[in-house]
């Protein structure tokens, strides 16, 4: 079963404007060469960062869940070392303590009340669902059908 990542609106908003401003910046920096050498390293590693960790797909075979993104290799869960998957809403009060809050969607890690610290990887709040590893680490997935993934995912790791 795969399933597409929905970006927000407010994370292409995000994303949009970040790009415009950084376009804006390099154009009032252009007689300062110093100082566009600097933003333009700033510009590039934050680029590449988002589109390192952007989220693009969620596949659920036999084997486990494979986490598609933009530019890094595919994160791959085997069922044998998921505790628990359930559906999750994030709360838009979490703290993002290192990552992402919308340019190339959400991702990074974040603590929250209700989920406790994970690393995320969603386009929206809306459609997430949470994955409980037996070493303790949580992931925080969106895509398209959040629930039906979380139901996929169940029966295979009960066969």
């Amino acid at each position: 079963m795969k399933q597409k990542i929905k970006f927000s609106y407010y994370s292409l908003i995000i994303t949009a404007v970040v790009i415009i401003l950084f376009i804006a910046g390099i154009f009032s920096l252009l007689g300062n060469a110093d100082k566009l050498i600097l933003f333009c390293l700033i510009i590039g590693t934050a680029t590449i960062a988002g589109l390192y960790f952007c989220p693009t797909s969620v596949d659920a075979s036999k084997s486990g869940v494979t986490l598609h993104r933009l530019l890094s290799k595919s994160k791959i869960f085997p069922y044998d070392t998921i505790q628990k998957v359930d559906a999750c809403y994030p709360s838009a009060g979490g703290l993002r303590l290192c990552g992402s809050g919308g340019f190339f969607g959400y991702w990074g890690y974040f603590s929250d009340i209700m989920i406790g610290s994970y690393f995320g990887y969603y386009g929206s709040r809306n459609n997430c669902f949470l994955v409980k590893m037996k070493d303790g680490k949580q992931y925080v997935i969106g895509c398209d059908n959040a629930v039906a993934m979380v139901d996929y995912i169940m029966l295979q790791m009960n066969k």
